[in-house]
């Protein structure tokens, strides 16, 4: 902890330095983004944060730092958040699921494969998200999603058969269980090992978004794209410190919150393309809108059966062991999930 207390106040330091000499603002925000180099932070949150800065006429700073930039691996964010070392945090639920498993209902594999289920499913799972947070003095802003999880792969993968007896990168304990129940083997990696540990051999595959994985160029020592969400959509959510968010102003918090929310339906539209644009760049199939040199990759979709089959896994497995993980927690953990969640998911 203290090693990490040091990078973020080393992190923040570099922020300030290069702020340049502008007047000292009346309110600084010191917020966390999600991985940047990638379009939904690139394009549109870090704009955002910007824009915030610049509209308040330099009454409000931004320190703005994504999670690579921080030297962070994110597990610690709901420790930090109530602690109060960043004020305004993107948290994703799969990388803290050791403090709150309970906010992993939104994204636990196989529960969708459109980007309408899934906002359905997170905006009926939300209230019981904001709840959650309170424990970590957090308070709820925004929540959205980056790609599918889906798995690149150094050998052939034409179905969910194909990981048996591969070693599989992924985030998370759902998708590590499911993978378990397939016959493959979770190897717990941060992003940026990923493409050494394909080169080498150490794992057969990874999952990621398709955009993540193509600026990282997983394209160049991956050959086969598997269209299926392993580990379902990275969703993040933003979080306020509650000390923080306290003291601002009643103008300053509708002012960040239209804000957050103008660019959360934002992001929930681009999702969809944002993904198609990563497959066109990894396998050379339509134009590459990211730029560099476009990858060969072989790509296949996910089959009815094989979604068949996840869903057993998910139903008998994964949803059991999430219960298990969070009722000691959260003794009403279950039913909950089965009030909101489950109920779209049986509508569908």
């Amino acid at each position: 902890m203290r090693k990490a207390s040091r990078v973020i106040t080393a992190a923040l330091a570099l922020a300030v330095s290069t702020a340049g000499m502008a007047q000292a603002a009346d309110v600084t925000i010191k917020v966390l983004g999600f991985f940047g180099n990638q379009p939904q932070i690139d394009d549109v949150d870090r704009p955002m944060w910007e824009s915030i800065e610049a509209d308040s006429g330099g009454r409000i700073e931004v320190q703005y730092l994504t999670l690579n930039e921080s030297g962070l691996k994110g597990d610690q964010a709901l420790r930090f958040l109530k602690r109060g070392s960043f004020d305004i945090m993107t948290i994703n639920p799969a990388y803290v699921a050791g403090d709150e498993p309970s906010l992993v209902a939104v994204d636990l594999p196989g529960l969708a494969y459109d980007y309408e289920t899934l906002r359905k499913i997170s905006d009926a799972y939300r209230p019981t998200m904001a709840e959650r947070l309170e424990r970590f003095d957090g308070v709820l802003l925004s929540h959205w999603p980056f790609n599918p999880q889906i798995v690149w792969c150094n050998d052939p993968v034409n179905s969910i058969s194909d990981l048996a007896g591969r070693k599989v990168r992924v985030a998370g304990a759902p998708a590590a269980e499911t993978l378990e129940q397939l016959g493959a083997t979770a190897v717990n990696l941060t992003g940026g090992e990923v493409y050494q540990a394909l080169q080498r051999g150490l794992v057969n595959c990874g999952s990621t978004g398709s955009t993540y994985g193509y600026r990282t160029k997983w394209h160049e020592v991956a050959n086969h794209l598997y269209n299926f969400p392993l580990g379902s959509y990275s969703q993040v959510i933003q979080v306020a410190n509650k000390g923080f968010w306290d003291k601002l102003s009643t103008e300053d918090q509708e002012m960040i919150k239209a804000k957050m929310k103008v660019a959360e339906d934002r992001l929930w539209e681009m999702a969809p393309a944002v993904h198609q644009q990563g497959v066109a760049c990894a396998t050379g199939q339509g134009e590459c809108e990211l730029g560099g040199e476009p990858g060969s990759m072989t790509f296949t979709e996910v089959s009815e059966a094989d979604k068949d089959i996840l869903a057993k896994i998910v139903n008998e497995t994964v949803i059991p062991n999430w219960k298990a993980s969070c009722t000691p927690i959260f003794p009403e953990c279950g039913e909950r999930f089965d009030e909101t969640i489950g109920k779209v998911i049986a509508a569908e």
